[in-house]
């Protein structure tokens, strides 16, 4: 892992580094990784959204928003920039050289050039946010890590590894391979009653292939019951003290999710507790 990029929203971070800087600084740094930072302004960038709760700004008229958007995301990447010398990691606050792109457009183009994304999460995941993880997670090719409020810095004590035999889920046991190896212990879980599993063992296997990683993984069964997969997984994780989830995203692609659900839905609809990476 090399580079790294963060989206950081000048308005959750307010006048203090927001949880998913200090965890992108703490991941650049374990790794010897260089930073990157996106900030922007979602409300104004995307104006033909509905905005987020925490980032609206009322009463205001279009020039002062604007100027005071200006205002605030200079200085979130003085947070970030003092942030980054205080751990010693080289940073870079990123500019688009055709100021006509919209953010969506920035965002995949930059976490196509990086190792992974990390994002700030509160609460469920609404627009506009998720239309740019969405744009992220299809259009940029890299996982994304989820970093909700109060997560302690990069542990890596114990990760879950939601596995189900798909293409996504494959995609993100590899993505997230820098961070299995240097964890403490794996928990590969399978939800067993929500669907039939093409090769019934696979999860057995993952453990073996990990294994070779020098990689301390464990495979688990486990039953969703009345709760939805998502749901299922977090408390897994939760009841594991785990650091870190790691799981594909939309699996079955957008008309299947929309008729039979998604675990990816679930994750985004929930008010996540520890740090979720999702790829695809």
């Amino acid at each position: 892992m090399k580079d790294i990029l963060v989206f950081l929203s000048p308005a959750v971070c307010r006048d203090n580094l927001s949880r998913g800087g200090h965890y992108a600084i703490d991941l650049a740094r374990t790794y010897g990784a260089h930073l990157s930072a996106l900030i922007a302004d979602i409300e104004s960038d995307l104006g033909d959204l509905a905005p987020q709760p925490d980032i609206r700004q009322v009463g205001t008229t279009t020039a002062s928003k604007s100027t005071l958007s200006s205002e605030r995301v200079a200085r979130t990447a003085e947070l970030v920039q003092s942030a980054a010398t205080d751990a010693n990691i080289p940073c870079d606050i990123l500019q688009s050289e055709n100021q006509s792109i919209s953010l969506r457009e920035r965002i995949i183009h930059f976490t196509q050039m990086h190792d992974m994304l990390i994002l700030d999460v509160r609460g469920s995941l609404d627009s506009p946010r998720k239309e740019l993880v969405e744009a992220a997670l299809f259009g940029g090719g890299r996982p994304i890590v989820f970093v909700p409020p109060n997560t302690a810095l990069v542990a890596n004590n114990r990760i879950v590894v939601a596995w189900d035999g798909t293409r996504s889920a494959v995609r993100a046991v590899h993505d997230a391979l820098p961070l299995l190896v240097k964890s403490r212990e794996v928990l590969v879980v399978s939800v067993i009653d929500d669907k039939l599993f093409s090769t019934p063992h696979s999860g057995h296997a993952l453990c073996r292939y990990l294994t070779r990683w020098e990689v301390d993984a464990k495979f688990s069964a486990i039953r969703r019951e009345t709760l939805n997969i998502g749901t299922t997984l977090l408390a897994c994780a939760r009841h594991a003290g785990a650091d870190l989830i790691v799981m594909g995203a939309f699996a079955h692609g957008f008309e299947r999710a929309l008729m039979l659900g998604s675990a990816t839905r679930d994750i985004f609809e929930a008010r996540i507790e520890i740090p979720v990476l999702l790829s695809h």
